[in-house]
């Protein structure tokens, strides 16, 4: 990303779509981003040029008497020319401004009116919560993001703008000012050595931030570590003036894959190469991982730091999205500061979405909780109505598991109305006509019988909601007040009912894909992507928490088999893939969905096997490039015909990444030069590569050359490549992969003396060898086919080719016969 004189423009959407991918901590480290005014131009300008101070002091930590800041989420043009504004704060009068929990280190950039002001903050605040939302994987609650990730962009850059909502919501550790004093030379190199769940990401994200809106560095990119077990100096990007990210792959015993012990070592040429074009370096990785590659590197470049209080983070999240919102109030309650003792990160977001759903709730749906009462001073209207929410909070951290045990203790509670709870908990949203259906199915399949619901011998929708505690919207949807309620019921389901999780799993399955009945009102597409989404979230959080793969296993099998065959059920199957692509990168989910990912390879069942392909086709395999590799690996072995479509898109998205390319082909040629079950998959993907064009030209991908360095294959990786290819199997000989790709090689061979030589050489060198006959005759079959077939004004010149290609086959059988035969007559010249 460049912020030069006159601004880029960029897309609007990238800096929300970024975060979506790179959320990666499903802790504080997913905190928010703002979104840019639309239609204005993607620049910065430096704090320090508008306040006249020097750089490093363009971002302060505000003290406690100072009055919170929250910065202008736009950013002003770096134009030299452009005059300069008087550095200020934006003052947001809430009632809690000045609190001690709040430590905002925002400096005024730039200058809007009034109005504009407010409306970008208010578009930012809406931002925040649908960030907060995803960060905490809602139960599918997702839908406000989707408008806005339709763009394919870079995702290894970082927008100005998700830095600018890092600082608005960035609680920083006390250790921040010692954290960014490591970054401000270039060439510097600092290495955060903390577990995810410590808010590691969003810590590097706020010092890129800090390093960026001081002006000293230009842009932020997130660089992979790529396949290997080394990370030469020459992955370093070569931009200049950047802060770049760095996030170690973890050490995986499965896969053997192990960063290199000596990282550490090459750190100090690390930092020579940035000090070059005036560059800064972030490294996360784990203390059990630091502790073995730290081997010979710098001193004082891990140093030690503790992540801010929960209580912190919760207070500027909520001040946030909230401005108004009591927040000294709230932190000053006991029953609330008891929440965040011990409290992660993550809990304080949590704590947040429960607040604030409390806040919001109307009051008459929340209970008394009086057991949970203290002795409380203010006996008024407001702070009855204070107390209630503030116990509904306490209440729902603990999971309602009391209120749950008296709701399902009380007397005459028959089964249909507890599985009418859980239903309408799971099924969140969907009309009630369809909830009240799918009880029913739910009651005979944990074998409690068949309930006949379309007269009026059953329970009505009415009763039924009333006994549940819960309230009926206008469009007929069922709500619960209580915040927390309808999760805190599939927790109580799922631990005190240990022998239906299975019958339960397989009627979560089924929901989304079987229309119920009888019923009049017809779910939408919308909807049923939503309903998707809330089961798929849920079975992600169990297999996770659990370290089971069965809720997402059961999802996989059924969605597969529908989507194949149900052209209105087919979005099922892409829910799906989004989340667990989603949950491969982000550190809370990361090292289970790995682990799963890879034993859903190895198995011989397409569903897993096709979900292992998609995902790892995407961000994953981007990102954590050499564990998605290892993935394929096993999956590229299988029949399926679906897998082996899905096998080849994987490999071309890849490749369509040029910083994945030399990985990606190093690992496909080793594949092909094994000699057990891994070179199927190195023929297929190989095979993919070969076959495939270049979009600006006529050319094979593995031909392509340019002038900006891109990886470009060996005449002898492509020779094993394709000898690959001619011991092709029977699916490959039957598509005519084979066939099709030696012709487009020939083709290309007429372009220009010096594909020439690459064409004929790798060709050459794959049929070279004694137990080469096969391929010596299917390549010279393949030739002369591609000879007879073509222009008749290009006979001659085609002819030509294909004799010289002919005579240096002729030649090396020669040569390999001619070896042979002295190693025979020195072999029977020997003495006994």
């Amino acid at each position: 990303m460049n912020h030069d004189s006159e601004g880029e423009e960029k897309p609007s959407n990238n800096w929300l779509t970024r975060l979506r991918l790179n959320s990666r901590d499903a802790t504080y480290d997913t905190h928010g981003e703002s979104e840019p005014q639309e239609d204005r131009p993607i620049t910065a300008t430096s704090a320090s040029s508008l306040s006249g101070q020097p750089a490093h002091d363009g971002w302060q930590f505000q003290n406690e008497s100072e009055s919170s800041s929250i910065s202008d989420p736009g950013i002003a043009s770096r134009d030299a020319d452009e005059p300069e504004h008087e550095s200020a704060t934006l003052n947001e009068e809430g009632p809690d401004q000045g609190s001690s929990t709040e430590r905002h280190i925002y400096p005024r950039l730039g200058y809007r009116s009034p109005e504009e002001e407010e409306s970008l903050r208010k578009l930012l605040r809406a931002r925040l919560t649908d960030i907060r939302q995803e960060a905490l994987l809602n139960f599918g609650e997702m839908n406000a993001l989707k408008q806005v990730f339709e763009h394919t962009v870079d995702h290894s850059e970082i927008e100005a703008e998700y830095l600018d909502a890092v600082r608005l919501v960035f609680a920083p550790p006390d250790e921040f000012e010692m954290l960014y004093d490591c970054l401000r030379d270039p060439g510097s190199v600092l290495v955060l050595n903390c577990s995810p769940s410590s808010g590691r990401t969003i810590t590097a994200h706020a010092l890129l931030a800090r390093l960026y809106f001081n002006g000293d560095i230009n842009g932020v990119r997130e660089i992979s570590f790529g396949g290997s077990k080394e990370f030469p100096v020459k992955r370093l990007p070569h931009e200049s003036r950047q802060g770049f990210l760095l996030e170690l792959p973890a050490d995986e015993e499965e896969s053997n894959f192990q960063v290199s012990d000596r990282f550490g070592s090459r750190i100090s040429a690390l930092s020579r190469e940035l000090s070059k074009r005036d560059n800064r370096l972030i490294v996360l990785t784990e203390p059990e991982q630091w502790r073995r590659i730290c081997i010979s590197s710098p001193d004082g470049i891990a140093p030690k730091f503790k992540p801010a209080r929960a209580k912190d983070i919760a207070s500027n999240w909520l001040t946030a999205e909230e401005p108004s919102f009591p927040v000294a109030r709230w932190m000053a309650d006991p029953d609330i500061a008891e929440l965040f003792e011990g409290a992660k990160p993550l809990d304080a977001l949590q704590i947040v979405d429960l607040i604030l759903k409390a806040s919001r709730a109307d009051v008459n749906t929340l209970p008394s909780l009086q057991a949970l009462t203290r002795k409380q001073d203010d006996d008024s209207e407001d702070g009855q109505a204070y107390r209630r929410q503030v116990l509904s909070v306490v209440a729902a951290r603990r999971n309602w598991r009391e209120q749950l045990l008296d709701w399902h203790k009380q007397r005459g509670r028959t089964s249909f109305e507890r599985n009418f709870l859980l239903a309408a908990s799971v099924l969140r949203g969907a009309p009630v006509a369809h909830v009240y259906a799918k009880v029913a199915v739910l009651c005979e399949t944990l074998g409690e019988g068949e309930i006949k619901i379309a007269g009026q011998m059953a329970p009505g929708v009415v009763e039924l909601v009333d006994a549940v505690d819960a309230e009926l919207t206008g469009n007929a949807v069922i709500t619960f007040g209580r915040p927390g309620w309808d999760d805190a019921v599939l927790e109580y389901f799922w631990i005190d009912r240990p022998l239906a999780r299975l019958q339960f799993l397989q009627w979560l399955a089924e929901a989304p894909r079987k229309d119920p009945q009888g019923v009049m009102e017809t779910i939408t597409p919308a909807e049923r992507e939503a309903l998707a989404e809330r089961i798929g979230a849920f079975a992600l959080r169990w297999a996770v928490r659990h370290r089971r793969p069965d809720p997402l296993r059961m999802l996989a099998e059924a969605w597969y088999e529908v989507s194949s065959t149900d052209t209105k059920m087919k979005r099922l199957w892409g829910v799906l893939i989004a989340i667990l692509a989603s949950a491969a990168i982000r550190d809370a989910s990361a090292p289970y969905i790995h682990k799963m990912l890879l034993d859903w390879s190895k198995t011989k069942k397409p569903a897993l096997q096709k979900a292992v392909v998609a995902v790892c086709s995407g961000e994953f395999g981007r990102v954590h490039t050499g564990k998605a590799l290892r993935r394929l690996k096993y999956a590229g072995e299988s029949e399926d015909p679906d897998v082996v479509a899905a096998l080849r898109t994987a490999v071309r998205n890849l490749w369509a990444d040029p910083s994945v390319r030399q990985t990606l082909f190093g690992y496909i040629i080793a594949w092909c030069k094994s000699q057990d079950s891994n070179a199927l998959a190195g023929r297929r993907a190989f095979g993919v590569l070969a076959g495939a064009t270049s979009q600006i030209s006529a050319l094979p991908i593995l031909l392509e050359r340019s002038d900006e360095g891109d990886f470009a294959p060996t005449g002898e990786m492509l020779s094993y490549g394709w000898s690959a290819v001619l011991d092709h199997d029977s699916t490959i000989e039957e598509s005519g992969e084979a066939e099709k790709a030696v012709a487009l090689w020939m083709n290309a061979a007429l372009d220009g003396e010096a594909i020439r030589d690459i064409v004929i050489d790798a060709l050459r060198r794959a049929v070279d060898g004694k137990d080469s006959q096969r391929r010596r005759d299917l390549l010279r079959t393949y030739v002369y086919k591609w000879y007879e077939e073509g222009a008749i004004e290009q006979r001659d010149v085609r002819e030509a080719l294909y004799s010289r290609l002919s005579q240096l086959i002729d030649h090396d059988l020669r040569t390999e016969m001619s070896r042979q035969m002295n190693m025979t007559d020195s072999t029977l010249g020997k003495a006994p």
